[in-house]
């Protein structure tokens, strides 16, 4: 299997990414290529073709010789995004993204039934599509759609735990849904779902024998990615949105937190998200400083703590809260701020956010051994470093910094090769580098953080009233 390669594709909110992994975990090739639209009057909707087209050229971009190695590929992406695909297989309108906000009023409505708010945001926009559809129709997730798309099989992949899907059949029934849409054959991480059709496989440059291996959605893939797979092991994995899992041992009670069984073993997956962390980076960059471009490495020489508080919802926000109408906000503007200082703000809020989330898991009993960080914020010294300052803790950084894909990779080799997922993980990931807080900064991030607190609470009865 020496010579064999994984390819490995992730829908994700921004970009769509292609990676080939070798069977000891190295990458050997990468392709990203943006692929979004942006949210407007809460409505946020993507071409799932647009994503297909996306994946086909990221394909076109490896080396033929490269390709003719690939012998397994496996999907992930972003949610809870729905695609909905009619019984002949053509979808039917755009998929909807995570970031809508429609349906949001009916939240309350549906985790008083005792459904986890993860679950409800993506039931919340069924209910609304439910009055708009003439017809039944299956539900897809978008890495869902591209399986479709490479093999004619409509399915769900994902572990068979509940937590890992946007939605279950009893949750369809007990809100009426059951009757319009309808759920596609399930089939478990790390099986083989198919090989390639034919006519894929030639318009991809693959062998037509190339096995397609069931995955899961962003979060779960960036566990396997990162060797999340212990107690007390957390995962910030950080992109347009930012995702914090831990590993517990320890059942935490927290309403802010959603809480469902682990992957693998008598373990829980304890979980933060948050809307808009580095979206809320790039609309700072690009709206209000108008330095889009400028490099991260650039901003090493301002004076930290800024002594700005920023509250990253520019699009309401999931975790702690659960509510849809909080807004941005920067406290503390002075003459003294310049467009740099703005920036680190945006990058300390996200901070703030991430320790507050890990401040609950810790009340509420779990142990926080071990912080590892993936995705675009972890390739990135200065993200690292106020990270490692904020949460006063050492941060550790993958070499695979895009988790979601190593855990792909590994889910094929597992498919091919029957080793356990958990024990291949961690094999597979090694930790390149670490950051250690600076003990000078932590009286003033420890003030900060109170502030970053209780300005939530001074605030939180007005976004409502804009």
């Amino acid at each position: 299997m020496s010579s064999e390669l994984f390819a490995a594709v992730d829908i994700g909110t921004t970009n769509v990414k292609l990676a080939f992994f070798d069977e000891n975990g190295e990458k050997v090739f990468f392709c990203q290529q943006r692929c979004f639209s942006t949210p407007k009057d809460g409505v946020s909707e993507v071409k799932p073709e647009k994503w297909w087209a996306t994946v086909v050229q990221c394909f076109h971009k490896a080396d033929q010789q490269l390709r003719k190695k690939v012998v397994a590929i496996c999907v992930t992406g972003q949610g809870p995004t729905t695609v909905l695909v009619s019984k002949s297989g053509s979808t039917v309108g755009n998929a909807i993204t995570w970031m809508d906000k429609r349906g949001m009023e009916k939240l309350e409505q549906i985790t008083s039934q005792g459904i986890d708010e993860q679950t409800a945001v993506g039931l919340s926009h069924l209910l609304v599509l439910n009055d708009l559809l003439q017809e039944e129709v299956f539900l897809l997730q978008p890495s869902d759609y591209i399986v479709f798309k490479l093999t004619g099989r409509l399915i769900n992949a994902s572990f068979p735990r509940r937590g890992y899907l946007p939605w279950y059949q009893e949750d369809l029934e007990k809100f009426r849904l059951h009757e319009k849409f309808l759920l596609p054959e399930f089939v478990p991480t790390g099986q083989i779902v198919s090989q390639l059709e034919k006519n894929v496989a030639k318009s991809l440059g693959l062998d037509h024998t190339v096995k397609v291996v069931a995955g899961a959605p962003d979060f779960a893939m960036a566990l396997i990615g990162t060797a999340t797979v212990e107690d007390g092991y957390l995962c910030d994995r950080g992109g347009t949105s930012q995702g914090v899992t831990l590993c517990s041992l320890v059942k935490p009670e927290n309403k802010g937190l959603i809480v469902t069984p682990f992957m693998f073993g008598d373990l829980w997956k304890v979980s933060g998200v948050m809307n808009t962390t580095g979206a809320a980076y790039e609309w700072m960059s690009k709206n209000i400083t108008r330095a889009r471009l400028v490099e991260l490495s650039k901003l090493l020489t301002v004076k930290r703590p800024t002594n700005l508080i920023f509250l990253p919802h520019l699009n309401g926000e999931r975790s702690p809260y659960w509510n849809p109408k909080m807004k941005g906000v920067l406290f503390g503007l002075t003459l003294e701020n310049d467009w740099k200082t703005l920036l680190v703000a945006v990058i300390e809020g996200v901070a703030f956010s991430i320790r507050q989330i890990m401040e609950l898991m810790e009340e509420s009993g779990c142990k926080v051994k071990a912080i590892r960080v993936t995705g675009g914020q972890a390739l990135n010294d200065l993200w690292n470093q106020v990270k490692a300052d904020v949460l006063n803790r050492q941060i550790e950084v993958p070499k695979i910094h895009d988790s979601e894909l190593l855990g792909c990779a590994i889910s094929c080799l597992s498919a091919l090769t029957g080793e356990d997922i958990a024990e291949l993980s961690k094999k597979s990931v090694k930790i390149e580098k670490k950051f250690y807080p600076v003990a000078q900064r932590q009286p003033d991030y420890e003030r900060l953080y109170q502030l970053y607190k209780l300005l939530h609470e001074r605030t939180m009865d007005l976004h409502e009233k804009l």
